[in-house]
């Protein structure tokens, strides 16, 4: 490979003895860059800026950046990288995991043997009960004041079961993150070992049971993308 051959970054990584089985990138075959112990997965010769161009072309790309990223993860303990990442040459990577080495080694061996779990906890809609035909006058408002305190009856009670679970989990896993989205979904980021993920699934049945307004859904391992900065 030509050292100015411009490369696409997926991870950087440990490389285990065994070696990797690298998987086919986004157009080309991901190659093995190794410097300062380290190793980092990239394509060569990807052109970024047309993917980018192209709406359909960049949403194959995304998933295949993610899909290269679980592949290796299956592997070995790595560092994701957002989609996106290009640098000039070999050279430049090289110097780059050189220069870093040690920030790099400190991440990788807080992550070594974890994975990161999501947690996605979807609201139940609270919809207005019905009212009552025939009503009027008082007796109308009277009931559809009455309507409106039931829904935010049910929905301080939906509050209430989220407050729980937060409160529940913070204590036993500190480096939990959220994020929530538009819709009102929320989503719960957790980073464990194997036992801890153990418990966490028996944990997560009964938490269900305990909110039954909400629908929450456990993640398989995934990779660490939401633990490296």
């Amino acid at each position: 490979m030509a050292p100015e051959a411009p490369l696409y970054i997926y991870a950087v990584c440990w490389v285990p003895e065994k070696g990797l089985v690298l998987p086919p990138g986004i157009e080309r075959d991901t190659v093995l860059i190794e410097q300062a112990g380290l190793g980092a997965i990239a394509e060569p010769g990807l052109d970024l800026a047309a993917l980018e161009a192209d709406d359909q072309r960049l949403l194959t790309a995304v998933l295949t950046h993610d899909q290269v990223i679980c592949d290796l993860f299956q592997q070995t303990t790595l560092l994701p990288l957002r989609f996106g990442i290009q640098l000039t040459s070999q050279v430049g990577l090289e110097a780059h995991l050189q220069e870093n080495q040690k920030n790099y080694r400190r991440k990788l061996a807080l992550l070594a043997d974890k994975a990161e779990y999501q947690i996605k906890l979807v609201p139940a809609e609270v919809a207005l009960p019905p009212l009552p035909e025939g009503l009027t006058g008082r007796d109308y408002f009277l009931a559809k004041k009455s309507r409106l305190q039931a829904q935010s009856e049910e929905q301080q009670r939906q509050q209430e079961e989220l407050s729980h679970l937060m409160a529940t989990l913070q204590p036993i896993y500190p480096n939990l993150q959220t994020a929530t989205s538009d819709e009102g979904i929320l989503r719960l980021y957790l980073l464990l070992n194997s036992s801890q993920a153990k418990e966490l699934l028996l944990q997560a049945e009964l938490w269900q049971r305990q909110m039954p307004r909400w629908q929450l859904n456990l993640s398989e391992a995934l990779p660490p993308y939401h633990f490296v900065s």
